[in-house]
C-alpha cells in the first residue's frame, strides 16, 4: 500500500516525531543509568562509613569495660589504703622500738652497764 500527498507528510511527520521521543527517551535512559552509578557509589561509601562507626562503637564499648575494671581495681585498693596506712605504723613502730633497742644496748655496753 502506497500512501500518497497529505498521507505520506503525515507518515513521514509522524516517523519524524517518534525518533524524535525515541532520542529523548534514550537520553532520559542515559541520564538514568548516570544516577543509578552514582546511586550505587553513594550506597558503598554509607556502608564503609556504617562500618567504621560499627567498629568506633566496638572500640568505645572496649574502652568503656576497660575503664570499668580499673574503677573495680581502684575501689579495692581504696578498701586497702587504710589496713595499709595502718601496717605502715606498724612497721614504722617497729623499726623505732629495734632502733631503741640497739642504742640502749649500745649505750649500755659502752658506758659498761652492760
Amino acid at each position: 500500500m502506497m500512501y500518497e500527498g497529505s498521507e505520506r507528510r503525515s507518515t513521514e511527520s509522524d516517523i519524524k516525531q517518534l525518533a524524535s521521543q525515541l532520542q529523548s527517551l534514550h537520553s532520559d535512559v542515559t541520564e538514568i543509568k548516570m544516577a543509578m552509578k552514582d546511586l550505587a557509589a553513594a550506597i558503598t561509601k554509607l556502608a564503609l562509613v556504617e562500618e567504621r562507626q560499627s567498629n568506633a562503637n566496638q572500640a568505645q564499648e572496649r574502652a568503656f569495660a576497660a575503664i570499668e575494671r580499673i574503677e573495680q581495681r581502684l575501689m579495692a585498693l581504696e578498701k586497702q589504703a587504710p589496713l595499709n596506712s595502718q601496717a605502715q605504723r606498724w612497721v614504722e613502730r617497729g623499726v623505732i622500738a629495734t632502733v631503741a633497742a640497739v642504742l640502749v644496748f649500745a649505750w649500755g655496753k659502752l658506758t659498761g652497764k652492760g
